[in-house]
């Protein structure tokens, strides 16, 4: 191959596709869009920026490159057009009279348009850069656009342009229909292909995370090279075999056979590569099956105890090289017959000793198996020395792959995904936690079979380290300097311990009795000098918070410091049931993300910012930060839906609470101390929930998710003990379970007559005596028994293995002031007000249930700008038997400013529900009464139903259906349309969906269906039978969603409320249609359609979707009303 021929060639077809309109208008459009969008949402020239994708260096050109990369294809589809003219035109007809071989001819063909794509791709990143370097904060990496440039851009520009001209000359002669079946099979690749074997199939690599980390770069490099040189390899060989099919004769014999072998070389090479990327996973998913059977192998063996451990780090070798002293204690009252221990299967065991002498030990995965007897309260120490790296296939096996997947797919932010690594171990940074098993444990972190049922060890730990004097090496308990690196030292037993090695730098301060340390990167520190200035109000602040923290707790911070360390962005943990949080909270430590992506929303540099701004603010940002993402169990999230969610382009929304990976609550209570049980497995978990948050910080109203609503439903007819053997539950749904189990544990407590208030002291007071060890159910509930006369294990039974669930009716509630023989109606309400509250209540469920009364209080201090302080809420419980109706009558002393009655684990829908006070709120006078007398009362079942003259029809019967016209093809195809829009909007347009309120009508489920109004295609239709002919009217119970999202959408304009009308038709045997329309009401209720002279036969009243634009129609329920002549 002659180089001047293909640099003349490469030339030409390079000026050729520049000069091509197609390609000139693509990019005229692409790059000034990707531009715009980066100087909209990832500058500050407009003052205006997201600032989360500032934080790290690398986000500015991954969001480019994701872009570029994703969007390019469209003009590189059209390449065919461009091929097909060159030979229609015969426009290389002047160079291929020259002797040049066949290869020089198409080589540089596809040279030059992989050139010019290029070059526009280097153009766009450059741009990138620009805005980079001086319109934004955020530091600049030129290697990182580089790497894009090389591994992402060129991959995909060879793939299709090669493919491209492979079907261009040897299978499709037609330009049109090259250009489509490219566009055809980008589009199924952009859909589907790409969520496919791990993305294998995809030659843009959408779903491949490429952020970098400025501490470890790319999470998965090996990994994501192979990919890249899948296509790399695989383009080159669809080019070669395009010059097979070039129609001239060649100049050598035998060149079209030579030139496809080598261009099937390629393709192999390029499927080997794919294959060994894809091996890859296999193996994780091989190895993540053996490791947990094998623990499901050894759940049954009898543990020893570790009561002190002393572990001596050093990394040589590109390996650990570590040495453990242990001491095990045969805590149990029967012989053991071997020792079992679990380590990671990739550090391998070189000796294990007692008192210097060799024991045989076997190995099976991850467990160590050691036959060596030891007897009830009998110790042994052990010597072990292993070494080798981390296998992380070993972690969170406990988490089902859909949860799992879920987690890690949105870890993003925009199109920046950061991958996940579960540990680290590498010459300049090292993470490692007790999730990796980076150290002999004789309890392991799960048990697969049954998450809850894992038992722990609180163990004395000592660690050295060795390290390097330029890295830092941080873990639990007293740090002193050594010669060789850093000696650790707990003051008491620990659950477990971490490690992490990097190059950090230490800011410190105390604060009353706790040292709190700070260790990021050296680069990033800088953020922090406005901090820095303000050193003087720090302290008060942080023992603010820590006081807010204890109170709602209550409970002190059970150590002595607390070290928050910065970690790789690409590093994460889930949800761990046995700690009730995640390995990002441990004790003594506080693992955050780089510069606090996801929790401060990358907002370090404004929230520095406004620190400096403490006293302008009632509650300054740095408390607001800590105290609602750190201090809340749930947290809000979002994250795409549809078809095109994988894309990260925020198509369509879903919104749920999830478990806070964040959450501070562990350190006050899983970690200080465990219950275990074998036979009431999450009797752990569901103490800790109550005692998380003590009765009266407990907020009923908690909103309702859709995992608190799956969790219902599976209750609705399985057991407690059949969720917890449910390994097809996600953990947001076993977890709404055990919060619903623990409220309902909690309301039988105090049915039985115990205070809340001193069923939570007590629970706190255990254990504080048994802080730092585990103890048996048993042994908890011998105690429970001493102080209240009664045991737990008297309700358990019933508790896990009860299936049915009951149905409340709640009707007639009332409030009414007692006066006092001194008191006369009128006088002013005072915190020792009397009120006589009832409220009747039917159980129309076969088994027995407990509902609650919540009434909330505000406590508000004195103070020249008095605010909230905390909100009080008083719940009392009442039994109510299985078909049973009564009056029940509570008498409150103090001022109640809002009530809500919670039916708890039951069928109603919604469960919890707050009572409207009119008499608080002014808009009714005040009743009074002097019965102050609290009592239940008997009632007839009959007031809760309708009256024998009243026919209704409720959305959730038989006589209810729904019309739904065909969705818009392109919504059907890109799944665009959400189930669930919006808590209280219906927003929905080619469907009706349905939530669940109390403004709605229903017996024990109080639903309605609603959607935006359309063209009248759509439609609701109650049907019911008319027994008796004669006058009926009719009346239709309007929810008030249409008038409050009226109100909303006027709010913040001058545009005045308008008329929303409901348009119905009533038809019945005998007569036309009837159409009738009704103004929508303010309020909740029913509304009078009209009075019907109706016959024998069914009747039908239809609601159709029209209306004004923006304007929402919800159905509920429909009544017709007999009239006696």
């Amino acid at each position: 191959m002659n180089p001047n021929q293909l640099w003349l060639i490469t030339q030409y077809s390079f000026t050729e596709i520049w000069r091509n309109r197609t390609f000139g208008i693509a990019f005229l459009i692409l790059i000034p869009l990707i531009i715009a969008y980066q100087l909209s949402f990832q500058s500050d020239i407009f003052n205006l920026p997201v600032e989360y994708t500032l934080v790290l260096p690398s986000f500015i050109p991954t969001q480019n490159a994701y872009l570029f990369n994703l969007l390019q294809v469209f003009p590189l589809a059209t390449m065919g057009f461009w091929v097909h003219k060159q030979k229609k035109c015969n426009t290389l007809e002047a160079l291929l009279v020259h002797p040049q071989g066949n290869g020089t001819h198409s080589a540089g063909s596809i040279i030059g348009i992989i050139g010019a794509f290029i070059l526009m791709g280097g153009l766009s990143l450059s741009i990138a850069g620009l805005i980079n370097l001086f319109a934004s904060p955020t530091g600049f990496r030129p290697l990182i656009y580089l790497f894009y440039l090389v591994t992402l851009f060129l991959p995909t520009v060879i793939f299709i342009v090669g493919m491209t001209s492979l079907l261009s000359a040897r299978y499709l002669k037609n330009s049109t229909t090259t250009t489509l079946f490219m566009l055809i099979y980008l589009g199924v690749d952009i859909l589907y292909l790409s969520k496919l074997y791990h993305g294998i199939l995809d030659p843009l690599g959408i779903l491949l995370p490429y952020t970098f980390s400025d501490f470890t770069g790319i999470a998965d490099l090996s990994g994501f090279l192979l990919h890249r040189m899948t296509f790399f390899l695989m383009g080159i060989g669809f080019s070669i075999l395009t010059i097979s099919g070039f129609p001239r004769i060649p100049n050598k014999v035998n060149e079209r056979q030579l030139t496809g072998i080598v261009g099937l070389l390629f393709l192999f090479a390029g499927i080997l590569s794919g294959y060994t990327g894809y091996n890859h996973h296999q193996q994780k998913e091989y190895h993540q099956a053996l490791y947990k059977s094998t623990y499901n192998k050894y759940v049954q063996n009898t543990k020893l105890n570790i009561t002190t451990h002393e572990i001596r780090f050093a990394y040589r070798e590109k390996q650990a090289h570590m040495e453990s002293r242990i001491t095990l204690r045969n805590s149990t009252a029967s012989p053991c017959p071997e020792i079992i221990l679990y380590l990671n299967p990739s550090l391998k065991v070189t000796s294990i000793q007692e008192h210097d002498k060799p024991i045989s030990f076997t190995r099976d995965a991850q467990v160590i198996m050691i036959p060596y007897p030891v007897s009830p309260e009998d110790s042994i120490t052990l010597d072990i020395y292993y070494r080798g790296t981390i296998d992380e296939s070993i972690c969170y096996l406990n988490i089902p792959e859909k949860q799992k997947e879920f987690d890690i797919d949105n870890r993003h932010y925009l199109s920046c995904r950061f991958g996940h690594r579960y540990a680290f171990l590498e010459k300049n940074y090292t993470l490692l936690t007790p999730e990796c098993l980076w150290y002999p444990v004789s309890s392991p972190p799960i048990n697969p079979s049954c998450p809850y049922n894992t038992q722990c060890d609180y163990t004395r730990y000592t660690l050295t380290v060795d390290h390097p004097t330029q890295l830092t090496a941080i873990s639990q308990g007293s740090d002193q300097k050594t010669k060789s690196g850093t000696r650790f030292e707990n003051e008491h037993p620990q659950r477990n311990i971490s490690l992490c090695i990097g190059n950090y730098e230490k800011r410190a301060i105390k604060v009353d009795n706790v040292n709190y340390e700070l260790y990021m990167s050296q680069n990033n520190f800088e953020i922090l000098t406005p901090i820095e200035q303000k050193l003087n109000s720090l302290p008060a602040e942080i023992r603010d918070i820590k006081e807010i923290i204890e109170y709602e707790r209550k409970s002190s911070y059970p150590f002595s410091r607390l070290r928050l360390i910065e970690t790789p962005i690409t590093f994460t943990s889930h949800y761990h049931p046995t700690t009730g949080g995640s390995e990002m909270v441990q004790p003594e430590i506080f693992l955050f993300p780089e510069r606090g992506i996801s929790i401060l929303n990358g907002r370090i540099r404004p929230f520095t910012r406004s620190l400096l701004r403490f006293d302008t603010f009632t509650r300054s940002p740095f408390k607001s930060i800590i105290h609602w993402k750190l201090n809340h169990e749930h947290i809000t999230t979002s994250w795409e839906t549809g078809t095109l969610s994988h894309l990260k382009l925020s198509v369509s929304w879903d919104y749920n609470h999830m478990y806070n990976i964040f959450d501070f609550n562990p350190l006050f209570f899983n970690h200080i101390h465990h219950i275990h049980s074998s036979e009431y497995p999450t009797t752990n978990e569901i103490l800790n929930q109550l005692v998380k948050r003590p009765w009266e910080n407990r907020d009923p109203m908690n909103a309702i998710t859709k995992s608190h609503q799956e969790a219902l439903n599976y209750l609705n007819g399985k057991s407690y003990r059949e969720a917890l053997a449910d390994n097809t539950l996600s953990f947001d749904v076993i977890n709404q379970i055990n919060e619903l189990k623990a409220n309902d544990l909690f309301m039988q407590v105090i049915l039985k007559g115990v205070p809340a208030a001193n069923f939570h002291q007590f629970v706190q007071n255990f254990m504080k005596q048994n802080r730092f060890q585990q103890t048996n159910f048993q042994t908890f509930d011998n105690a429970f028994f001493e102080k209240f006369g009664w045991q737990l294990s008297e309700i358990f039974p019933m508790y896990f293995n009860q299936r049915e669930l009951p149905a409340f009716r709640v009707k007639n509630f009332r409030k009414k002031r007692i006066l006092s023989p001194s008191e006369k109606e009128g006088d002013p309400w005072t915190p020792h007000s009397k009120f006589n509250i009832e409220f009747d209540v039917l159980n129309e469920s076969d088994v027995n249930g407990v509902i609650s009364l919540y009434l909330e209080s505000i406590i508000i201090p004195k103070g020249e700008d008095p605010v909230i302080d905390r909100n009080i809420y008083t719940p009392r419980s009442f039994a109510v038997k299985a078909r049973e109706a009564k009056k029940i009558i509570f008498i409150y002393e103090g001022i109640p400013n809002s009530q809500s009655i919670h039916t708890g684990l039951s069928k109603n829908r919604p469960n919890m529900f707050k009572i409207y006070d009119e008499v608080f709120l002014h808009e009714k006078k005040t009743e009074y009464t002097t019965d102050s007398i609290a009592r239940e009362e008997p009632i007839p079942t009959s007031i809760f139903f309708p009256p024998a003259n009243e026919i209704i029809v409720d959305n959730k019967d038989s006589g209810f259906h729904i019309i739904n016209p065909p969705a818009p093809w392109l919504s059907r195809i890109l799944g665009i349309e959400n189930e669930h829009h919006h808590i209280s909007f219906f927003k929905a347009v080619s469907h009706w969906e349905s939530q669940v309120s109390t403004d709605y009508f229903g017996g024990y489920n109080q639903s309605a269906v609603g959607k935006a109004t359309r063209k009248g295609k759509a439609a609701l239709t109650w049907t019911t039978p008319i027994d008796k002919k004669g006058k009926y009217k009719i009346y239709a119970y309007i929810p008030n969603n249409s008038y409050r999202e009226e109100v909303r959408r006027t709010r913040w304009s001058d545009n005045p409320i308008r008329d929303i009308q409901y348009y119905y038709s009533i038809s019945y045997k005998g007569s036309s249609k009837k159409d009738v329309k009704v103004h929508a009401p303010e309020t909740s209720k029913w509304v009078f359609l009209g009075e019907f002279m109706l016959p024998e036969g069914k009747c039908s009243v239809t609601l159709y979707d029209i209306g004004l634009p923006g304007q929402c129609v919800v159905g509920d329920a429909i009544k017709w009303v007999y009239q006696k002549p």
